[in-house]
């Protein structure tokens, strides 16, 4: 390999900035303000190539602590993976996940990432398996509740600061349940800013969009355990349909159907991540990297 492989440089302003223009230049979203905050801390680890001072390939481990029907796991998600245009057709990519599943293989539970519908072939040649995850949704009945909750501005810094040590205090509240701050704030505080609620009435922060009649709530965060049909309740009384991103306790009442998404195909590697199929359970969408 003429190239250097580096990892876990956050802390190097060269590297990173380089890491960030590629992903601007691939992805068109960069990890500046997720540094600049202090929200990039050991659980995100970048894996590269560099030719000099140029990031030109790169696999980042996320380091993933889930809770699955009470039982912790150790696993890595795989992400950010990229080659800049100039440097594709070498084998970079293969490269650089050899290195990540000789590292990992034997330290977690399982390895898993979520491909691109063009790379669907590419994963298995590494012993990954294609799998399914499954969502949940709910038709409304009638309601003549007005709402109750409030929209968040995380422009306010008290506001802000309030909705983070909620984040740190929160416990779960769906049978698969994801335990990382970093990537947590990296959706909440970035792209899914405009999406916070906050609900007096059980003290607890919804990640939600609304579109027409439909609700979609990502994730809710709380100190305890909540209603969840009151928290739905809470949203428009125009709302009809119900999606969750994320596995209820409770599923009375709830539609469950392979979750399709395009760019989004689940590959894992590692016994124990067989039981998200087996189980009809799904990723938290703010688990994703």
């Amino acid at each position: 390999m003429k190239y250097s492989y580096v990892t876990n440089y956050k802390n190097n302003d060269v590297l990173r900035n380089s890491f960030n223009e590629l992903t601007e230049k691939i992805f068109s979203f960069n990890f500046v303000d997720w540094f600049n905050n202090g929200f990039w801390g050991e659980k995100y680890i970048p894996c590269s190539l560099v030719d000099g001072e140029k990031i030109i390939a790169n696999a980042s481990v996320n380091l993933m602590d889930f809770n699955i029907d009470g039982v912790k796991k150790h696993f890595i998600q795989i992400g950010t993976v990229m080659t800049d245009v100039e440097y594709r057709g070498q084998g970079l990519s293969r490269y650089i996940l050899e290195k990540i599943i000789e590292e990992y293989k034997e330290k977690v539970d399982g390895i898993y990432l979520f491909a691109n519908d063009s790379v669907t072939n590419f994963y298995p040649k590494f012993g990954f398996t294609k799998s399914t995850e499954y969502q949940y949704s709910k038709i409304l009945n009638e309601s003549n509740n007005e709402r109750q909750l409030e929209h968040v501005n995380l422009g306010d810094k008290a506001i802000k600061q309030n909705f983070l040590d909620g984040v740190k205090s929160s416990v779960s509240n769906e049978r698969f349940s994801m335990d990382n701050f970093g990537l947590t704030t990296f959706w909440a505080i970035g792209p899914m800013s405009n999406s916070v609620y906050y609900y007096d009435k059980e003290d607890a922060f919804i990640i939600a969009d609304i579109k027409g009649e439909n609700l979609y709530i990502h994730q809710i965060i709380s100190s305890h355990k909540v209603d969840l049909e009151r928290i739905i309740s809470s949203f428009y009384n125009t709302i009809k349909m119900v999606t969750l991103g994320f596995t209820p306790y409770d599923t009375y009442g709830y539609i469950v159907k392979e979750l399709l998404k395009s760019d989004c195909t689940f590959f894992y590697l590692g016994k124990d991540l067989e039981d998200i199929e087996k189980k009809k359970l799904m990723f938290p969408t703010l688990s994703h990297a």
